[in-house]
């Protein structure tokens, strides 16, 4: 089967870390409102633990909890950057069970990736953050 130049072949560790994160990926999420139901298991935030403030994604965990329930409004009070971030990741693990499954990667990029949508995560996480700091958010 021949395929575009746009598609190169995966060996098969790249092939199964791909079909891992992507498959791994939405697990992981699903087992959120189980681990705040246990507290977390007693791990907390570094960045809180040693600055005394909150990090750009205090409360992902519970957006994640509150996505996984289907709850936007929830997931959006907790950390509005963390749901656009963990859009962001569910994008990247269908990319990868894609790319896992056909056994090639794509060279071209995929439009995730554009600098825009970057910029628009990483900004989604960081004007939230830098709002509760100051005190309006």
């Amino acid at each position: 089967m021949s395929r575009s130049p746009a598609w190169q072949p995966l060996d098969g560790n790249a092939r199964r870390l791909r079909l891992a994160f992507g498959l791994g990926w939405p697990l992981a999420m699903a087992a959120t409102p189980w681990w705040l139901g246990q507290g977390g298991l007693g791990l907390g935030c570094g960045f809180r633990a040693l600055t005394g403030m909150p990090c750009p994604l205090c409360g992902g965990t519970h957006a994640c909890a509150a996505l996984v329930q289907g709850d936007w409004a929830a997931a959006w009070a907790a950390n509005p950057g963390a749901v656009l971030l963990l859009v962001w990741l569910v994008l990247l693990a269908g990319q990868a069970v894609v790319e896992g499954t056909l056994g090639h990667r794509r060279t071209v990029r995929w439009p995730w990736w554009h600098p825009a949508v970057l910029v628009a995560v990483g900004g989604g996480l960081l004007l939230p953050w830098l709002l509760r700091l100051a005190g309006l958010a």
